[in-house]
């Protein structure tokens, strides 16, 4: 709340503001929402595409012009991460349609999926299905290898899961 009250005084970093002009929020009007789903996302996105560097940058710039600038940056990058999580969970809806849902878990892969983005892939599809997922990409700096991020449900513990996998095949899990 202290934190917020500031941010609404204009007694915020110039990273902070120039995020929430980039977002095209009101800072004056700042509340939690904005800074998990507008400023959060905006920021994180350079670690998922590119450096998080960026996003530790702009929140640090005493510049208001440069940190106006990385604001941006930060912006161009989560609107191409939305459309490279938009694709993929098209791609990973499509590749279970049909498939008996009803399974315990449902795990995709596609060779072209990006490894930054399979944990949102996941998230949306135990939403919609209710199931634990697991979405794979082939990892960028290893390609003989895939990485992978998994979601899961109440009362399903995927650390559980996983530990028992390796257990069984220890060669498996990296």
């Amino acid at each position: 709340a202290a934190g917020l009250g500031r941010i609404r005084a204009g007694q915020c970093e110039p990273g902070v503001s120039g995020l929430f002009a980039a977002a095209g929020r009101e800072r004056r009007r700042a509340n939690c929402g904005d800074l998990g789903f507008a400023l959060g996302p905006r920021i994180n996105a350079a670690g998922r595409l590119a450096d998080i560097a960026l996003g530790i940058e702009c929140l640090l710039a005493d510049d208001p012009g440069r940190a106006a600038e990385l604001a941006r940056q930060l912006d161009a990058i989560n609107r191409e991460r939305r459309e490279i999580e938009g694709r993929m969970r098209e791609e990973a809806l499509a590749d279970v349609e049909g498939v008996d849902t009803d399974r315990r878990t449902l795990v995709v892969f596609r060779e072209t999926w990006h490894e930054g983005v399979v944990g949102l892939v996941a998230s949306r599809l135990k939403d919609r299905h209710h199931r634990p997922a697991i979405a794979f990409a082939r990892s960028a700096a290893q390609p003989a290898m895939l990485r992978g991020s998994g979601r899961s449900i109440a009362g399903v513990h995927l650390r559980d899961a996983l530990d028992l996998v390796s257990k069984r095949d220890p060669a498996l899990i990296e």
